[in-house]
């Protein structure tokens, strides 16, 4: 499988909600305002495109000293495209360490790699069906269809 396509255990753990989300800088531009979901008891979705590791990591502290995180009960990270490092910080951490760290301090399972963002192929995910996500065996699951 590339490298670039596999699926990573960020958080170890199961969880079931439903899916909410999308791009993760739109989502905590909505911090404050009446159109931000009830993240509580979701599975949320982020992924992001052009953005500085270090405003990806803003944006997940924005949600978390927000209170936004309270309740989710996991996380799927998409694609992250064309974001990188910063050439004015010296210790760049590695995107991956980023994203794990705010959801192992909540004790959320968490899984990055998902096939969803910015990209050619991706998968569709359907905001508000019930899902399944097993951060251990790295699978998010639709649980009903996302149609009727």
């Amino acid at each position: 499988m590339d490298w670039d396509n596999r699926v990573v255990t960020l958080v170890p753990g199961k969880a079931r909600g439903r899916l909410l989300g999308g791009n993760l800088c739109l989502m905590s531009h909505l911090v404050g305002t009446p159109y931000l979901p009830d993240l509580r008891g979701s599975i949320l979705f982020l992924e992001d495109v052009e953005e500085a590791y270090y405003r990806v990591d803003r944006m997940l502290t924005q949600l978390w000293l927000s209170g936004a995180l309270d309740g989710v009960a996991g996380v799927a990270f998409g694609k992250f495209t064309d974001c990188e490092p910063s050439p004015f910080f010296l210790q760049n951490r590695p995107l991956q360490d980023i994203l794990a760290e705010r959801f192992r301090e909540l004790r959320i399972p968490a899984i990055s790699g998902v096939m969803v963002g910015h990209i050619p192929d991706q998968a569709t995910l359907p905001v508000g069906c019930q899902a399944e996500l097993d951060a251990d065996a790295g699978t998010l699951t639709l649980l009903e269809p996302g149609v009727v």
